[in-house]
């Protein structure tokens, strides 16, 4: 499908031929690494367009290795986007790419345990159904999203990184009250991935899970709705892809933009979305896909969505969240956690 539309553009451009590579995603040769190689070594010959994941591409912009696409085009001032796909398209006040992909964290629930959407955690706590999640997440996703829906102050004004002792208590108390209701399995300490605990979820083991869609849209095993914050209001966080500017041709960059908006319009992202697996960043997109009931608790997960934590910041607060859970698991009580985390901050 990508290959068609590639080659769409081309019949569209006569004399422009587009050569595609592909990279790994992590590794010596990854792609944000094999750019910053060609950035030290041979500026002209980087990609001129080039697809980053949203933590890569704030590296990138960072490092200088990417383009503002500021003044080149207005599309992002299109009504036709996601408030939290705009979000995933800057670096700080600057726009750096278009939004092609996105992917947020759910909760899925069989609709055979639930006569309607949980709206609270008391709901899924009382529920008698058991709740799963990777507990060893090394990003502490689930936490995160716990702490930001009533924080979402990670660093202060100086940058460095700030936590919030009664807020923290918070999180680790509803998962210490997740544990002693019995709705979370005490082996889920060991599980880092959505791979290792939705088999409980597809057997029947659990009517809960806490999820990135991605990794069951393939199969819906249930029905989804945002992740449900601390005092109940919707907050997922969510991660994305873009495309951005690399070449240092200002002459290509034109039509680089060009061939970017056309990899992100609505019909288009529809389908490659739909086929992919992935949510699109587009309203219009999401309206396009068949399934009914699906496409409406996509847009209310979209709607209530906010773009993960910077890796910089993640690097510093995700080990704590994960170690300070699993402390709640080996039997600590919340509030002496959540003391000795911010004490050692200090």
């Amino acid at each position: 499908m990508f290959k068609q539309r590639l080659a769409d553009f081309e019949t569209e451009h006569p004399g422009v031929k587009i050569e595609v590579r592909i990279k790994s995603e992590d590794g010596s040769n990854s792609l944000l690494h094999s750019l910053s190689l060609t950035h030290a070594a041979a500026t002209s010959a980087a990609p001129d367009l080039i697809a980053l994941s949203y933590s890569d591409m704030g590296a990138a912009a960072q490092m200088g290795l990417i383009h503002p696409i500021d003044g080149l085009t207005t599309l992002l001032q299109d009504p036709d986007w996601y408030t939290v796909a705009r979000e995933l398209a800057h670096v700080q006040n600057s726009e750096f790419g278009l939004p092609f992909a996105a992917d947020a964290q759910v909760i899925v629930y069989r609709s055979a345990v639930f006569n309607q959407p949980p709206s609270s955690w008391s709901a899924i706590l009382n529920s008698g159904n058991q709740m799963v999640y990777p507990v060893s997440d090394p990003m502490s996703y689930f936490s995160l999203s716990l702490y930001l829906s009533e924080n979402d102050q990670l660093v202060d004004a100086q940058g460095a990184l700030t936590l919030d002792e009664e807020t923290l208590g918070r999180v680790l108390s509803f998962h210490k009250q997740s544990l002693e209701t019995g709705i979370l399995p005490p082996l889920l300490k060991d599980y880092q991935t959505d791979q290792q605990t939705m088999p409980m979820f597809y057997s029947g083991e659990a009517g809960v899970a806490v999820i990135w869609v991605s990794s069951d849209l393939g199969v819906r095993s249930g029905k989804y709705i945002p992740v449900i914050g601390l005092t109940n209001a919707p907050y997922s966080l969510a991660d994305g892809w873009v495309w951005s500017l690399a070449g240092s041709d200002v002459e290509k960059q034109s039509l680089a933009v060009e061939l970017a908006a056309y990899l992100v319009e609505s019909d288009y992202m529809a389908l490659w979305t739909s086929a992919s697996g992935y949510l699109p960043t587009r309203p219009q997109a999401l309206d396009a896909w068949k399934d009914t009931d699906l496409k409406e608790s996509i847009n209310v997960v979209l709607q209530s969505a906010h773009p993960v934590p910077t890796d910089t910041i993640l690097l510093e607060v995700s080990p704590l969240m994960q170690q300070a859970l699993i402390r709640i698991f080996n039997g600590e009580q919340p509030e002496v956690v959540a003391r000795s985390v911010i004490e050692n901050l200090k």
